[in-house]
């Protein structure tokens, strides 16, 4: 339901107030053009643009300051001299802000090249696991060890969305996804090195058994008969198999190769395995694993949203997955995780983009406003602005098509990851 509105003449302005000020992107020098105003300096802004009304969101002002415009109070002398250069301040924030938007841009378009050369690499190693092994196996951990460079105890880890189309989507896309969600839970789990090394590589070769596979059992939409299901499932053994003859690959990277779908209550397959029979790094596999087929489903019909992967990991797999390794995850992707698209508290529409774990209910995220071109769409952290918050996760339909083609959203999503410094209160 929309919030009630009315138009309110400019001399009746208070502190306090939330407006929305009806102005293009270029003719004023705040950053939105709703906003709660906060401060006398603000109110000459608005008069000095010229506008004799704005429009006033009663049930988003402070009560306050609707009753400080009945009794009309005015500014004083003293204060409209002192704001003789509040505007050029406010121009030059928008500026920076500007600045730093773009490199906001900047970060992510290197992460998405980031991931698209991950993504041609799996392709490779996975084609020479055929008739060079060898090379396959080097490039494997070559391409673990390059993604973890940079991985300390003093990094965070954030996870960034790379928007897919379904014709950039493929079986390497997924083992990257795997590889990206599972060490970031195995950092957030403070996992050595070496078990780390030894994760990342569990990831990326998790699906070689596939490629034994005809590609039309891929292909199909919609549910899979039986027949197929059983062929499908075969896939843990065909790849435990494969990795097995491989030299140097380590029995721990087999054991997830071949029980990366097995439950702890003994439901999954191939061997029904229960407890802790199934390894820890194994666990992890198997978290990503179903995360990423959630949000990724073959069938585009059958995908969820981030938010509903997240919850579908707690209702449905309850007793099935590890439940600390769940809350680990979740703690690391944040309440809105990317690929969320939301709402905030100024009816603005916007798609998570990352998410810091030191602040997981602030995300950076991508502004839709029809009034800046999409490839200049603002992109901004929650974090730095105190005044904005996420107040609704939005459904699939719930935003007519221009926002999702204007915000990039495609079929697919792709997950890479970024280690920065930890907050010094940290």
């Amino acid at each position: 339901m929309a919030a009630k509105t009315t138009l309110i003449s400019v001399d009746k302005l208070a502190v306090g107030m939330y407006v929305d000020i009806r102005l293009g992107w270029s003719q004023h020098p705040f950053l939105f053009r709703k906003l709660t105003i906060k401060s006398h300096h603000e109110i000459k802004i608005i008069k000095d643009l010229g506008l004799k009304e704005v429009l006033l969101f009663p049930e988003k002002s402070d009560p306050e300051s609707l009753k400080a415009a009945k009794e009309s109070e005015s500014i004083s002398e003293f204060e409209q001299e002192s704001d003789k250069t509040s505007s050029d301040e406010f121009w030059q924030q928008k500026q920076e802000a500007l600045k730093k938007a773009d490199s906001f841009r900047i970060n992510r378009r290197k992460i998405a090249q980031q991931y698209r050369e991950k993504q041609k690499r799996v392709k490779n190693l996975t084609s020479d696991l055929k008739h060079s092994p060898a090379n396959a196996i080097r490039d494997a951990g070559e391409v673990i060890d390059d993604m973890l460079e940079g991985f300390t105890d003093d990094t965070d880890v954030l996870i960034n969305l790379v928007s897919l189309s379904s014709d950039d989507h493929s079986n390497h896309c997924h083992s990257l996804n795997v590889t990206v969600l599972s060490l970031t839970i195995g950092h957030a789990l403070k996992l050595p090195p070496d078990q780390l090394k030894l994760l990342g590589l569990s990831a990326i070769l998790h699906d070689i058994g596939k490629a034994a596979l005809p590609a039309s059992i891929f292909i199909k939409k919609g549910k899979k008969t039986p027949s197929e299901i059983k062929v499908l499932q075969t896939h843990t053994t065909l790849g435990a198999r494969i990795a097995e003859a491989l030299p140097d690959v380590d029995s721990g990277v087999v054991h997830v190769i071949r029980h990366h779908h097995e439950f702890l209550d003994g439901t999954g397959y191939p061997n029904q395995l229960k407890g802790d029979a199934i390894s820890t790094i194994c666990r992890i596999v198997t978290i990503a694993n179903i995360y990423d087929n959630l949000c990724n489903n073959p069938d585009p019909t059958e995908a969820v949203i981030p938010k509903v992967a997240m919850a579908t990991l707690f209702k449905k797999y309850q007793g099935k997955l590890d439940i600390d390794l769940v809350q680990h995850f979740i703690k690391t992707f944040g309440v809105y995780p990317p690929g969320t698209v939301v709402q905030l508290n100024d009816d603005s529409i916007a798609l998570v983009i990352s998410v810091d774990p030191s602040t997981i209910l602030n995300p950076k995220v991508l502004l839709y406003n029809p009034d800046i071109p999409p490839n200049q769409a603002l992109l901004i952290n929650l974090a730095d602005h105190d005044n904005l918050e996420v107040v609704k996760v939005l459904k699939p339909g719930e935003c007519p098509p221009r926002v999702y083609e204007y915000l990039g959203i495609q079929e697919n999503m792709g997950f890479y990851l970024e280690a920065i410094k930890k907050h010094p209160e940290k």
